[in-house]
């Protein structure tokens, strides 16, 4: 043998006892090391098929009676403002109902009554009574 096989043999039967002892540490931080990452890729394969078969479907369950929701908000907000609307047009159909009732009724005022002779009527009806009185006089 040569020479530097002659000294690494000496430092392995030397050394036999550490050696062995750091093999032992290294085969068992593998299996260690091998079951955690074992154990997590089984741990993250079951919640993957939790997750899809439970949790996913729970969530778009809620978020589409959600819409549901928003959308049954947004029809009675706009029946709502369309009922508003219509509430308002029948306000202000009866808003120019009355006024053209007040325009009405001041009209009215203004007017001389059926019973009283317009002021335009009265000289006629004057000169017309004067005609008669003159035609009787004759």
């Amino acid at each position: 043998m040569s020479q530097k096989k002659m000294q690494a043999y000496k430092e392995a039967k030397k050394n036999v006892k550490q050696i062995r002892k750091k093999e032992k540490t290294k085969r068992i931080l593998g299996w260690t090391f091998g079951i955690l990452i074992a154990a997590l890729l089984i741990a993250g394969s079951v919640f993957l098929i939790y997750y899809t078969n439970v949790i996913k479907p729970e969530q778009e369950k809620a978020a589409a009676e959600a819409s549901t929701e928003a959308s049954d908000a947004s029809s009675n907000v706009v029946e709502q403002v369309n009922a508003a609307l219509a509430g308002s047009d029948a306000d202000t159909n009866a808003d120019t109902d009355a006024a053209d009732g007040a325009a009405a009724d001041s009209a009215d005022a203004e007017a001389p009554a059926a019973d009283a002779p317009a002021a335009d009527e009265a000289p006629a009806a004057d000169a017309e009574g004067t005609d008669a009185a003159s035609e009787s006089a004759e």
